[in-house]
């Protein structure tokens, strides 16, 4: 059994096979730190490692997902150095959101209140999105004469299209919880009492699914954005065979045939 370290900024949780990770600084809407950002890569590392977590649920303390960069921090790093920025700024912010990105089991972001900045970022690096009426999405880099460097100028354009990508971007347009839905930036747009329930439902629903075909089709839709079609025709060939030869494809098969549910053990 995993054990989890008592972290400053975050807590972890895992049950019936769910991770939770929820950022733990609700008094300043969970702004982010170097220091938080460390111990998020240090706890998406232990998930990623625990067989008792099949897939994960991300959220914020109190009454938002998070409000990005903290205030003090972003103050203190206008006398730093280009390299300095480079080596304990985004070692710590640039690798946690692609520990996000690239963790090997589903995840899903319950946002509630803001999401800016950094912390839009994190949501976008979520594989699902599930928010509230009351979620705001807030790219604010460009109001800081900043460019977004954790991927959002790269995904933000795949989810909802160039033209209002540059809205978003570029004007730092914000984007409340049913536009997110209706633009496709958000998997689900819920009331605020429902956000909790629903978020549970879908990472349960994918924690109760294949493992190894789940991990795979992460793997292949990430490939996908990047490859080529003919490429990835001959790599999905391969996964496809691998798959097959595991116990999780005869249960599903044998499951089809007795019609009952699939009992997935991720081997």
């Amino acid at each position: 059994m995993t054990e989890y370290p008592d972290y400053d900024c975050l807590q972890v949780s895992v049950a019936d096979g769910v991770g939770r990770l929820l950022l733990d600084r609700p008094e300043v809407l969970n702004a982010l730190t170097p220091e938080m950002m460390g111990e998020m890569i240090d706890a998406l590392a232990l998930l990623a490692a625990d067989d008792g977590v099949r897939a994960l649920l991300v959220t914020g303390a109190g009454r938002g997902f998070s409000a990005g960069g903290d205030a003090g921090f972003l103050e203190k790093i206008k006398d730093y150095r280009p390299f300095e920025i480079k080596d304990t700024v985004y070692s710590f912010f640039g690798k946690g959101v692609q520990a996000l990105k690239l963790f090997p089991k589903p995840t899903v972001a319950a946002v509630n209140g803001p999401a800016s900045g950094a912390g839009f970022e994190i949501a976008l690096a979520c594989d699902f999105r599930v928010v509230s009426t009351d979620a705001v999405f807030h790219q604010t880099w460009i109001h800081l004469g900043l460019i977004s460097p954790l991927g959002g100028m790269y995904l933000l354009p795949r989810l909802v299209g160039l033209t209002l990508a540059n809205e978003i971007l570029m004007l730092g347009r914000r984007v409340r919880g049913e536009e997110a839905a209706e633009i496709g930036l958000v998997n689900e747009t819920v009331a605020p009492d429902d956000l909790d329930a629903a978020a549970a439902k879908l990472v349960r629903t994918l924690a109760e699914g294949p493992p190894l075909a789940l991990r795979a089709m992460k793997e292949g839709i990430r490939r996908g954005l990047e490859s080529t079609l003919a490429a990835e025709w001959e790599h999905n060939v391969y996964v496809q065979g691998l798959l097959i030869d595991s116990d999780d494809y005869a249960e599903g098969v044998q499951a089809l045939s007795e019609k009952r549910k699939a009992r997935f053990k991720g081997r």
